[in-house]
C-alpha cells in the first residue's frame, strides 16, 4: 500500500506539468471540505464576494463555473438556508434574483482555507513569476473551455 509522504520528506511527483496540475487540483479540492461547507459552496461564496453586482445571479455563476444551473441553484439555496447569502429581486429582471453576501459570509472568508493554503507560496514569488503563473493558468482555462473531444467522446463541457 502506498503511504502518503510528509511534508517536508521531499518527495514530489515528476516534473509533468499535467500530473502537477493534477496534484494541485486534487490538493485544493481537499482543503475546500472546511468549516462546513463543500467544494462547490466556497466557489460561490468567493464568486459573489468578488463579482459586480449585476453578475451576482444564479446563470451568471452557472456560466462561471461552466455547469449546469440545477447544481448551480441548489449550491446557493444551501448557503442561502445556511444564513451565508440573501436574495432579493433583480431590479432589471422580473423573476430574476441577485444574492449578497452575510456578515457571517464575510468573516467566513476571512478563514478561507484556499486563501490560507495558497496565498502564503503566491506571495512569496516574486512579481514576474506570478505574472507569468496567471497568463499560463488562464491559457489552460481557456483551452478547458473552449471545449474540444473530451475522453469519453463528448465535445468538453456542457452548455449552459
Amino acid at each position: 500500500m502506498l503511504q502518503t509522504p510528509e511534508a517536508g520528506d521531499g518527495w514530489m511527483a515528476n516534473d509533468d506539468p499535467v500530473t502537477l496540475l493534477d496534484q494541485v487540483s486534487r490538493l485544493v479540492y481537499g482543503i475546500g471540505f472546511a468549516e462546513g461547507l463543500f467544494p462547490a459552496q466556497w466557489v460561490a461564496l468567493r464568486y459573489f464576494h468578488d463579482a459586480p453586482e449585476p453578475a451576482r445571479t444564479l446563470t451568471a455563476l452557472a456560466r462561471f463555473q461552466r455547469i449546469h444551473l440545477a447544481p448551480v441553484s441548489r449550491t446557493v439555496s444551501t448557503l442561502v438556508d445556511k444564513g451565508l447569502l440573501t436574495r432579493r429581486q433583480h431590479p432589471g429582471f422580473k423573476r430574476g434574483w441577485l444574492f449578497d453576501l452575510t456578515d457571517d459570509a464575510r468573516a467566513l472568508l476571512g478563514r478561507d482555507p484556499l486563501r490560507q493554503s495558497l496565498g502564503p507560496p503566491v506571495a512569496a514569488m516574486a512579481e514576474d513569476e506570478r505574472a507569468v503563473l496567471c497568463h499560463l493558468m488562464k491559457r489552460i482555462i481557456a483551452h478547458m473551455q473552449a471545449g474540444g473531444p473530451a475522453a469519453d467522446g463528448t465535445d468538453g463541457p456542457p452548455a449552459i
